[in-house]
């Protein structure tokens, strides 16, 4: 059995985690609820695998990750975060993150990712390191080799590159090909190299330029980014996140500020408020506040949703899910509701034992956005409901 160590200050997703993985027999669950739990827990036992979250108390997942890069390098990880950005999981993936997972989690897809992080971990570990991808293939030119060599990326990604008796003739990776498929994986630093029987049949030569000036023009490139800080990726992506952060606080304020203004003078109705929301979410395929009768009291609705069928049937849906919750003892009120379609998701809150709101992003949009700004705005709802204009 893999012995997973997840890090994550939420108990109640640590708790569905550990559940959704009790059917399968590869997996043993160790939980901790901040990095330093993490690291205690690291230093008891033999952790095959980590997965994070990057934002929690008294150690985050970034200084986690650093700790572990010094004191565990050889237990791969993957990270999950409300958060994600571009940049971050750029500089998370040159620090050696295996994947980067977006929340809130589906559990069958943490499962598969698990699995194919052990797996790419596996294969990385029989492959070859401690010698720099441009000095090895210039022995695979000289011993005058035919081998199909696999070069893997510390994220996990993967190339390949074909020798026919010493000769350079076909790289590949991603959807690269030729020279420049070579001379990106020339770029990566850390990358480790396998060998493997030259498949068959051979393929065809699609390199325009010998080894020699492919290795001239990697080490031109890599002088030329030379100025690029690239010392430290996970001080990066703390960066990006204190900045997110920043940006967040900022909005948050401003957006007190105008609600504060408008709701006291009373002039903003809910339609508006709806509206002002919709404003800052990305994706909103529609949002409306129904009650559990079914009856829409106020809608925003930019992509022409069946809102009557959208109605009703989330108002039985709130229903169903909020008994079956009630059922469980011990697990406390329904606050929300998550359905994922192939094209989007649809959040369903409590506004009041009455009302609910529902919100429909497409896929593009960010859930942990979604839940942050519904929060906020959820508490001015409720004063409208229950003090109508």
């Amino acid at each position: 059995m893999k012995l997973l160590l997840i890090v994550d200050d939420e108990p109640e997703l640590l708790l569905s985690i550990k559940s959704g993985f009790e059917h399968n027999g590869r997996f043993r669950i160790l939980t901790a609820e901040n990095g330093r739990d993490a690291l205690d827990l690291l230093d008891r036992n033999k952790v095959d695998l980590v997965v994070t979250d990057l934002r929690m108390p008294v150690m985050d997942g970034i200084e986690l990750l650093s700790v572990m890069s010094e004191s565990f390098p050889e237990v791969p990880h993957i990270v999950m975060t409300a958060f994600g950005a571009p940049l971050i999981e750029k500089q998370l993936k040159r620090a050696g993150t295996i994947e980067v997972l977006e929340k809130p989690l589906d559990i069958d897809a943490l499962e598969q990712a698990v699995s194919r992080a052990l797996d790419v971990h596996e294969e990385q570990s029989r492959s070859l390191s401690g010698l720099a991808l441009s000095s090895f293939l210039q022995l695979v030119a000289m011993e005058e080799k035919t081998v199909h060599i696999k070069v893997f990326h510390p994220c996990g990604k993967n190339g390949s590159l074909f020798f026919r008796q010493g000769e350079l003739i076909d790289a590949e990776v991603d959807q690269l090909i030729g020279d420049e498929a070579a001379l990106e994986m020339l770029a990566w630093e850390n990358a480790r190299v396998s060998m493997k029987e030259f498949p068959s049949p051979a393929p065809g030569t699609r390199m325009q330029s010998e080894l020699l000036p492919l290795l001239f023009t990697a080490a031109k490139r890599e002088e030329e980014h030379g100025g690029e800080d690239l010392s430290n990726p996970l001080e990066a992506a703390r960066l990006e996140l204190s900045r997110q952060d920043e940006t967040h606080h900022n909005k948050q304020t401003m957006r007190q500020t105008a609600l504060t203004t408008t709701l006291t003078g009373g002039i903003m109705g809910l339609k508006d408020l709806l509206k002002k929301m919709a404003d800052e979410l990305d994706g909103v395929l529609v949002i409306q506040v129904t009650g559990m009768d079914g009856i829409t009291l106020a809608l925003h609705n930019p992509s022409g949703t069946d809102v009557e069928a959208f109605s009703a049937k989330f108002a039985m849906v709130m229903k169903l899910v909020e008994k079956s919750v009630e059922s469980l003892k011990g697990l406390g009120e329904l606050e929300e509701n998550l359905v994922q379609t192939k094209n989007a998701w649809i959040l369903t809150r409590f506004i009041t034992p009455q009302h609910y709101i529902g919100i429909a992003v497409s896929r593009e949009g960010t859930l942990g956005n979604v839940r942050l700004i519904g929060q906020h705005y959820i508490e001015h709802i409720r004063k409208l409901l229950v003090k109508p204009e």
